[in-house]
């Protein structure tokens, strides 16, 4: 053998793991540049809580009661330690069982938001949580992921079968989520429900004509939601600095 067919060897021999339990083949097929991101993205989310926390605090402050400088903070550090083992643990679970797993959790999520009018409590005019016991929860944060993934999988059916309408089903369950949404009323998550779709509809491979289509079609409904719908003109002049240009 020659001596780049050793180093060859050598290096194969170093690299590929010779246990092949469910942990190893995790950590050799993870995207691991993924998972450094949003390791990062997280630790940057903790450092921007921890400069506004005592601000926050300040203003929910009163003479009688003084709010925890940090209280923020670490409510979004607990959550980060619940947050991260879920999603590795989840991350381990085999394609199929991941599937099933986010079709169900999209199912759920997508009823409570059906319930967020009969059962939600409202802040600052606006329905969107569901109150429990000691916890307070927004189905539609949660309705995201397993949206983004089943919407995915359907998708994907398109390279087995041309004919099925996948993606006027996936349309259908967008609308549907984005017209909740806007009654809550919620104008940023439906922006980015909608997002999602197309963002998932470009990687599908639809055709460019069609993706063109549909952004004239987003386009045509912006103006037509800053026109007709309060909450999304108010959130539209928040984003482009209309109303702190005017009040100056």
């Amino acid at each position: 053998m020659s001596k780049a067919g050793e180093l060859v060897k050598g290096f194969r021999t170093r690299t590929v793991p010779r246990e092949r339990t469910a942990l190893a083949i995790w950590f050799w097929e993870i995207d691991r540049v993924l998972l450094s991101l949003i390791v990062a993205l997280m630790a940057i989310g903790l450092v921007a809580v921890a400069a506004a926390s005592p601000v926050a605090a300040i203003d929910r402050s009163t003479a009688d009661i003084a709010v925890n400088p940090l209280i923020y903070f670490y409510r979004q550090l607990m959550w980060v330690m619940i947050g991260l083992p879920i999603m590795l643990i989840i991350s381990m679970l085999p394609r199929l069982q991941a599937r099933r797993l986010a079709i169900f959790l999209c199912a759920f999520f997508f009823l409570m938001l059906l319930f967020v009018p009969l059962l939600g409590s409202t802040v600052n005019g606006a329905r969107r949580w569901i109150d429990l016991p000691g916890f307070r929860f927004q189905p539609s944060e949660f309705l995201k992921p397993a949206y983004v993934v089943t919407l995915a999988w359907l998708l994907s059916l398109r390279t087995k079968e041309q004919n099925l309408p996948v993606i006027q089903l996936t349309g259908a369950l967008t609308l549907l989520i984005s017209a909740v949404l806007m009654r809550q009323p919620d104008f940023g998550q439906t922006v980015i429900f909608m997002a999602c779709w197309g963002a998932l509809l470009l990687l599908s491979g639809l055709e460019m004509r069609w993706i063109a289509m549909l952004g004239g079609a987003g386009l045509a409904g912006l103006v037509a939601v800053y026109m007709f719908y309060e909450n999304g003109r108010q959130r539209i002049n928040d984003f482009l600095g209309i109303g702190v240009q005017m009040d100056a």
